[in-house]
């Protein structure tokens, strides 16, 4: 996979196109669940990480019902600025 830059999210929606499937990718000192991203707006290339399950479980059953997680637009934020705050999910 390409060099891209993690994505942070905060309380902001930010739209979002996936271009990968989930994938396994080495941060920090352990694996972790990861899909590439598009940010629509800033048009730049990031890689986010599924792991929390506010954001695996609400993908997870996206990959089900779409068959394909690659190619679906989304909005997504955090409920508040606090670390570990749920993430919001909703498609575009």
């Amino acid at each position: 996979m390409s060099d891209r830059e993690r994505l942070k999210i905060d309380t902001q929606p930010i739209k979002l196109r996936i271009e990968s499937e989930p994938y396994p990718k080495f941060l920090g000192r352990k694996y972790s669940v990861v899909i590439d991203v598009f940010d629509t707006k800033r048009k730049r290339e990031y890689f986010l990480s599924i792991e929390p399950q506010s954001l695996s479980q609400p993908i997870h059953a996206l990959a089900t019902t779409e068959g394909s997680l690659k190619d679906i637009e989304m909005w997504i934020s955090k409920t508040s600025d606090e670390k570990y705050a749920k993430y919001e999910l909703s498609l575009a």
